[in-house]
């Protein structure tokens, strides 16, 4: 189309010094004034088009109202609308279509070329609901000239198809309307729901939240059917503390590491297997002792507060009857990982046998600490701070120079 400009015209006695004329327009790579170029691109509009999107992650649409998906145009989406909320008045997805129609009615009214659909998932959600989805959305967008998206939502998972829609057409905007129901909740019976099907399906869990409760109410069954209900009880109580234990200590950790390790980690292993019952059956005689102490022991079942009388005599049978065989259990383990090292060519058996020194040092004290408790004699007294003031200088001559070389290992050398 001729452009009008300023064209100098000779004058005539009639004629301004110069008028307006048609002359062609300038050509798209512009014109140069004295020397000083500039360009003037000329590009055709095209008109924008774009698409309201409605989204139905799990599919309630087909299943409360048998409407095939996708759904595409305004009396269709309203239809389906309908159909949906006389289903299911409570469904928060009818809502969203209204909001979906609402929105296409104000575009339009703004002269928006636009149209509005919907789509669905899956029942099941998922992997299956977002391909499902993706394929329909690119049927939708291939059947217009869409230049983008308007989505709207109702908030929660309907929102995680972002990224599909994304990657077929950019989203211009997202709408999220709240009915009837609060945001907050929403996220926070998706949080609890993720974290049951983690504890139902996640074999790291599952054996904690469904093998433990499980194991618990078959003994429990089977125990009360025999007749046996207290046994029951008691089982379940050892089977709940064992399973706080193993976790709250990291024991299975512990073991799954040591076995990984290979022959020597099974010399751990055993070792520490060994160590475990006999220490349980040193603590088992040192209750066997502290109850044969008849005097004191019927004093304290007959009344209570005898306790702060005789507790100190109890204690001290309690660490006679379980000091040798809690001490052999714990150089057992000692041992164990002395053989270990060594069979690793690991510097760290120094470390082991500090430890076993220690032990050997500690036993004649808390002997005589135990022969203290129960007699409270002068010579168990005087025993007592000998072996204490002779164990602070053997350890003191084992810090210096002993502890200095365990501390000292090569950096490269990896545990």
């Amino acid at each position: 189309m001729p452009v009008p400009v300023a064209r100098l015209q000779p004058a005539g006695r009639s004629s301004p010094a110069f008028r307006f004329c048609d002359a062609p327009a300038f050509p798209p790579w512009g014109v140069s004034i004295n020397g000083k170029g500039f360009d003037s691109k000329w590009m055709s509009q095209e008109e924008e088009k774009y698409l309201v999107l409605c989204v139905d992650r799990d599919d309630d649409l087909g299943t409360k109202a048998k409407v095939e998906s996708p759904v595409v145009g305004r009396e269709s989406a309203v239809t389906a609308a309908t159909k949906l909320a006389l289903a299911d008045p409570e469904e928060a997805d009818a809502n969203a279509i209204f909001a979906a129609v609402r929105k296409l009615d104000e575009l339009r009214r703004a002269n928006t070329e636009c149209e509005v659909a919907v789509v669905c998932g899956d029942f099941d959600r998922g992997f299956k609901a977002d391909r499902r989805i993706g394929k329909q959305v690119g049927s939708v967008l291939a059947g217009g000239n869409y230049s983008g998206v308007i989505l709207v939502s109702d908030g929660g998972e309907d929102e995680q198809v972002i990224p599909i829609v994304q990657s077929l057409k950019p989203i211009v905007s997202v709408q999220r309307i709240t009915v009837k129901h609060s945001q907050t909740v929403e996220e926070t019976y998706q949080i609890l729901g993720r974290y049951l099907r983690m504890l139902i399906f996640d074999p790291h869990y599952s054996k904690y939240a469904l093998g433990v409760p499980g194991l618990i109410l078959v003994l429990a069954g089977v125990l009360t059917v025999t007749g046996h209900a207290f046994e029951g009880a008691l089982a379940a109580l050892l089977i709940i503390g064992g399973a706080f234990l193993v976790r709250g200590f990291s024991i299975d950790r512990t073991v799954a590491g040591l076995l990984h390790r290979g022959p020597t980690g099974y010399i751990r292993f055993v070792s520490m297997i060994f160590a475990v019952i006999v220490v349980i059956v040193g603590i088992d005689s040192g209750y066997l002792a502290m109850t044969g102490a008849t005097t004191a022991w019927e004093s304290v079942l007959a009344n209570p507060s005898q306790l702060l009388v005789y507790g100190g005599t109890l204690v001290g049978y309690m660490l006679q009857g379980s000091l040798n065989l809690v001490w052999a259990g714990l150089a057992i383990y000692s041992i164990g990982a002395l053989l270990s090292h060594i069979a690793r060519d690991s510097i760290r058996w120094r470390r082991d046998a500090y430890t076993l020194a220690i032990l050997a040092l500690l036993y004649l004290p808390v002997q005589t600490f135990s022969a203290f408790l129960v007699s409270g004699t002068e010579q168990a007294t005087f025993l007592l701070i000998s072996y204490v003031l002779l164990g602070l200088v053997a350890v003191f001559l084992l810090s210096i120079t002993l502890y200095p070389r365990v501390r000292t290992r090569p950096s490269a050398e990896i545990e």
